[in-house]
């Protein structure tokens, strides 16, 4: 089939197309590998998965076949040669800048508009959801150590992603812990008092510190974004 492309794919295009080249998957199936992994790392609603697979579907870069069992009909998507093509082409290219959509910490910067009470019950939600992730992660090494993983044949490679997630969620979990910790003290402490125990925690944050720049506000790196992220 001949590619019809007539817009910028999205991160969440060639998520789909990495799926495909493993194996056919219906949009229930794909849907459902949304919510079991890239839910953590690329977030986006359901409907999306559905609408998304019908424009690569358009524009020839999956093609879907018509399935019953019984009375019940499936529409399974495979990824075409134009499709891999597409998406090796997207592998060679460099990589967005990293970016978090972490809800807590806008929550944690707008607590000053808040209460201790309201902060505290954010944090230890947080942590709630680090557990049930981590949780997660458990049986996901656990189908792979006992040979029965989603896409067992992968698992040079799914390791290296569960380490990510492992790592990222003991990290969020402890620096929940640390901050819980600190802000059940804020109560009866002045603005003062707080800022003067928050610059002794600054000074044990583990990055090292830079040359004096004097009064220069530091600026984070700016990297092109390449890419429409959706």
């Amino acid at each position: 089939m001949e590619t019809k492309r007539t817009r910028e794919l999205t991160t969440t295009s060639y998520t789909l197309l990495a799926q495909l080249s493993l194996r056919p998957w219906s949009t229930y199936e794909l849907a459902r590998q949304r919510v079991r992994y890239f839910r953590y790392v690329w977030p986006r609603a359901e409907s999306a998965i559905y609408r998304e697979i019908k424009n690569l579907a358009t524009e020839g870069l999956v093609v879907g076949e018509r399935h019953h069992t019984g009375r019940r009909g499936r529409t399974v998507y495979s990824i075409t040669d134009a499709g891999l093509g597409t998406l090796r082409d997207w592998l060679g290219q460099p990589v967005s800048p990293f970016a978090v959509e972490f809800e807590g910490m806008i929550r944690l910067f707008a607590a000053q508009s808040g209460t201790i009470d309201q902060l505290i019950s954010s944090l230890e939600q947080v942590k709630a959801d680090a557990e049930e992730m981590l949780g997660f992660a458990s049986d996901v090494k656990l189908e792979y150590l006992e040979g029965r993983g989603a896409i067992q044949d992968q698992v040079y490679i799914r390791t290296h992603a569960i380490d990510f997630f492992v790592s990222l969620l003991n990290m969020m979990n402890d620096w929940a812990d640390r901050t819980l910790s600190e802000v059940q003290t804020w109560e009866g402490r002045s603005i003062g008092e707080r800022n003067e125990r928050a610059m002794d925690l600054l000074r044990n944050v583990a990055v090292p510190l830079p040359v004096s720049r004097g009064n220069e506000t530091p600026v984070a790196p700016e990297r092109q974004t390449r890419r429409n992220r959706r």
